[in-house]
């Protein structure tokens, strides 16, 4: 696994670290179930995800600030993460839990998840879940 392209390693420890978001990427955290289908509509678009089992959340990587202007309304179960938060990075070899892990592991290739995509397959499963929000394009 070669992450030589990467402006930043994950830990190179046995535990997990908790990192600060906004200065190499941001990260956002979706609910297990919603994160689930978002990664079989993502397919190989996705960049590396993180799965939390405790929180029961996945998150994804993306270019710091690059979320500062989704309208969240559509997405209530989401939270971003960025330069006020921090979150639990797991080792570069871990991808299998217990515990943080990598779901889909980081690579110099498969690193930040393009935001737009993101968005727009974020804003399709949660239509799937909860069905069309008022005010929305239906």
């Amino acid at each position: 696994m070669s992450t030589e392209a990467l402006p930043w390693t994950p830990p190179n420890t046995h535990s997990v670290q908790l990192l600060p978001a906004g200065k190499w990427w941001d990260a956002v955290r979706v609910p297990r179930a919603l994160g689930e289908h978002a990664l079989r509509l993502l397919g190989e678009a996705t960049g590396a995800v993180i799965d939390d089992p405790l929180d029961k959340r996945l998150a994804w990587l993306i270019e710091p600030g690059t979320a500062d202007q989704w309208d969240m309304s559509w997405l209530p179960t989401v939270e971003l993460r960025d330069t006020t938060a921090y979150i639990d990075v797991p080792p570069l070899g871990r991808t299998i839990g217990p515990g943080v892990h990598w779901r889909v592991p980081i690579t110099y290739d498969r690193y930040l998840t393009e935001p737009t995509v993101l968005y727009t397959v974020l804003r399709m499963a949660t239509q799937a879940a909860l069905g069309p929000r008022e005010g929305g394009a239906r």
